[in-house]
């Protein structure tokens, strides 16, 4: 007989008590709750998330993005770190610029120009604050983006290139992590290809003597639900056959003698039906001990109840209205505290902001004249929000909604899911019965990214934060004598050249100044000045250069690769999956680790300041320069030997004779097998230049002892998207407007009424335009409306 347990939850304060226990001991379920408390209120996460005004350019175009940063299950804006790094990478896994943005109340806007000289691929924008980087999974906002380009895509190599041996993969999850004999189970499953993509199967599962037990088929993006009775004595396979005919068998898992299994019914659009269930052998072991359930819902909240197993079979009920929209974690622990079952399920519930949007026509003409109009409201009350609009020619950039990566997704979906979520919109583009079964399958087949209960209920000391929170930016450096010894006690005096406050610093006993949480723009010029402490210049100032973020983080994760990790600590070369410009996927290579050896030249000091050319003459074995241009020796006379590649900062088609040896860090030869990763394009040989601009090396310059000028890199100030005026200049009437992004403004914030509007001209493209709005209020509440129109 079913025993209905009452929906009655511990009352709890938010003032959790200090932890003293050892962690081997016993924990009560209070006592867990109270960690969770803890972990939700003193250990608060920060999720960024940026808003695009499109997620496919042309070489020459600039990507423009505003940033909404927040604190907390709650998504509240965050005033905990005023600095976003934000980085584009290149399909090959190289920076190609990165910028530093101030944060203010957890919003920031940015752009990155994409030159012309840039290879066609799939491009990732990445961005995060140091805050999230002390996180063992660093919850980093990841956006590939697609660059069309008339330059060709830069090929990954190896000296062999690799079969794929299996093209598909298979794994299944037992709901709530338990699979027992004699209870009826969900058995999900995930089917994937070689990219890392999900792929339909069908099949049947047999049992160890060969009788069919029930037929699959996947549901969704390679994910299905297999339900079955586990029988005493039996094992069980799958037979496979995938899309394309290709047939497999595989193991089921095997199931466990005795034990329980905990259940989710999430079909019941107002109720989560829990069902705890206990085989007869573990019920006649546990009859009648104290069983605890904690439920830790999207919106920080945590909600327990305590029960006895005087029944195989426990049901509970909760009510969907006490939930906030976000992903709900259900876990059964046992007597002694330990976490036995878990379940994920995904509440969506209508506590969205609602944002409508009009224009004042039905259809307009090109370079018409557009009056938009956008009201916030909240529970049907205006919300005071901040939201950024961007409009784009829908024509020119066929959208997938289903793919998109929107506020919605990331904040309250992927940010908080271990691996890659195949389109993401999907789930909340058009909500039915059908993606709320399809959103249920995903919550069985992907883990939960916030904490392990293994850290969580051990009582280990707090470890050292490995980056502090940036409120903002920090000048440092050391002061030493002219025979290298540190002058402690001396004073040193900043001052930014186009004015400002005076700040003073005194160094201490290794000679150290820092003057932290300052503000300043990209290259903004200060003077430096240091003393000893009796006054004497006759000293040496040292700037420190700041310290490069290291992100280990898979950059092709609409191929699914990764990095394995092998037994003797090092890394195994990764699988990488290109792309060309239309975003199909190529074959797999392999990136050999002796390609990241270090068989090159590298050359970090010039001596002649004259020009980079003739710096280099002589310095580079094999290498001749031809009015500024590189040749390998070895390959002249050859057949159509053209000149090396030039590849500075990670974009091809640089000149060295436009460089300031005074901006270049380092040059580097690459030749033969090595400049393999470059392709066809690397067969004459490729010179990869790094300057430090690109990596954020401040120049300084002595004026006299104890006085520098130093121009740091800065806060990246915004660029201001254009938008044409029509209306009275015929000169700009006749030029052809071509715009792909109609409008973009990331500084859209409603009245007391909720409202806000402004205006944009269409440009020559006819067809539907598409406006996206996507912002955030003051308590996390988060909304996005897309509105069409036509221009004829």
């Amino acid at each position: 007989m079913k025993k209905i347990v009452p929906a009655l939850f511990c009352a709890l304060c938010f003032c959790a008590p200090a932890f003293s226990q050892d962690a081997k001991a016993p924990l009560s379920l209070d006592g867990i709750v109270s960690r969770l408390q803890t972990l939700s209120t003193t250990k608060a996460i920060e999720k960024v998330y940026l808003h695009f005004d499109r997620t496919t350019y042309s070489a020459g175009d600039t990507a423009f993005f505003k940033a909404y940063l927040t604190l907390g299950e709650q998504h509240q804006l965050s005033k905990l770190s005023g600095v976003l790094h934000a980085d584009l990478v290149n399909p090959n896994d190289s920076l190609v610029k990165y910028i530093t943005l101030q944060v203010n109340n957890g919003l920031a806007w940015g752009d990155f120009p994409l030159p012309n000289s840039l290879p066609k691929g799939i491009y990732h924008i990445k961005a995060y604050t140091k805050w999230m980087l002390n996180s063992a999974d660093p919850n980093v906002f990841d956006q590939p983006i697609i660059i069309t380009s008339p330059v060709l895509p830069t090929r990954v190599l190896s000296a062999q290139q690799t079969k794929i041996a299996n093209k598909y993969d298979i794994q299944f999850f037992p709901e709530g992590g338990t699979f027992v004999n004699d209870i009826p189970a969900k058995l999900a499953f995930k089917a994937i290809d070689h990219n890392g993509m999900g792929a339909s199967v069908k099949g049947v599962v047999v049992d160890n003597l060969n009788a069919e037990i029930t037929k699959f088929e996947t549901r969704h993006l390679g994910m299905g639900i297999i339900n079955i009775t586990p029988v005493e004595g039996r094992t069980y396979k799958a037979k496979l056959t995938y899309a394309d005919g290709t047939n497999a068998t595989v193991d089921l898992p095997k199931a466990d003698e005795k034990g329980m299994a905990l259940l989710v019914n999430n079909t019941n659009p107002d109720k989560l039906l829990i069902e705890i269930n206990a085989n007869r052998a573990y019920y006649l072991a546990n009859k009648n001990k104290e069983i605890g359930i904690a439920i830790y819902s999207g919106g920080g909240a945590v909600r327990s109840v305590k029960t006895t197993l005087d029944g195989q079979v426990l049901d509970l009920n909760l009510g969907k209205k006490d939930f906030q929209t976000g992903i709900v974690r259900v876990t059964l622990f046992s007597q002694t505290g330990e976490p036995m079952n878990e379940r994920l399920s995904f509440i969506q519930n209508d506590d969205l902001m609602n944002l409508q949007t009009a224009v004042n026509k039905s259809s307009y003409t090109t370079r018409e004249k557009v009056h938009l109009t956008l009201n916030a409201k909240k529970d049907d009350k205006p919300v005071v929000g901040y939201f950024s609009a961007s409009v784009i020619d829908a024509t020119k950039i066929p959208v997938d909604e289903s793919a998109e990566t929107t506020i919605l997704t990331h904040l309250l979906l992927t940010s908080d899911l271990k691996g890659f979520v195949e389109q993401p919109n999907y789930y909340f583009n058009r909500v039915t019965n059908d993606t709320r079964a399809d959103l249920d399958v995903l919550m069985l087949t992907q883990g939960y990214r916030r904490f392990e209960w293994k850290q969580l209920l051990g009582n280990d000391e707090t470890t050292a934060l490995a980056y502090p929170v940036e409120r903002g930016l920090d000048i440092s450096g050391t002061v030493k004598a002219n025979s290298g010894t540190p002058v402690a006690n001396g004073n040193v005096t900043l001052l930014a050249k186009n004015g400002g406050s005076m700040l003073t610093q005194v160094t201490d006993a290794n000679g150290r100044f820092n003057f932290p949480n300052l503000a300043y723009s990209d290259n903004t010029p200060f003077v430096i000045q240091a003393k000893t402490a009796d006054g004497k210049n006759n000293i040496q100032i040292i700037m420190d250069q700041p310290k490069e973020l290291t992100l280990t983080l898979d950059n092709n994760k609409l191929a699914g690769g990764n990095n394995m990790e092998k037994s003797d600590g090092k890394t195994a070369p990764a699988s990488v999956y290109m792309a060309d410009a239309s975003g199909k996927l190529l074959k797999e290579v392999i990136v050999k680790d002796k390609y990241l050896e270090s068989h090159t030249n590298t050359i970090t000091d010039f001596a002649d300041q004259s020009g980079l050319g003739r710096s280099l003459e002589g310095r580079l074995p094999g290498v001749s320069l031809t009015n500024g241009v590189p040749y390998l020796r070895e390959r002249v006379g050859i057949s159509e030997a053209g000149p090396m590649l030039v590849i500075i900062d990670g974009v091809q088609g640089g000149s060295i004779t436009d460089l300031n040896v005074s901006d270049v860090e380092s040059v580097k030869m690459l030749k033969n097998v090595d400049a393999a990763i470059y392709g066809f394009q690397g067969s004459n040989g490729v010179l990869v230049i790094t300057t430090k601009k690109n990596k954020g090396q401040a120049v300084n310059k002595k004026l006299s002892p104890g006085l520098i000028t130093y121009a740091p890199k800065g806060f990246y100030k915004a660029r201001t998207f254009y938008s044409p005026a029509y209306g009275g200049s015929v000169k700009q009437a006749n030029k052809a407007d071509d715009r792909v992004t109609i409008y973009w403004n990331p500084d859209v914030v409603t009245d007391k009424d909720g409202s806000a509007s402004f205006d944009f001209y269409n440009a020559d493209g006819k067809g539907n335009y598409r406006v996206i709005i996507e912002g955030i209020d003051d308590n996390g509440n988060v909304g996005r409306s897309v509105y069409t129109y036509k221009v004829e």
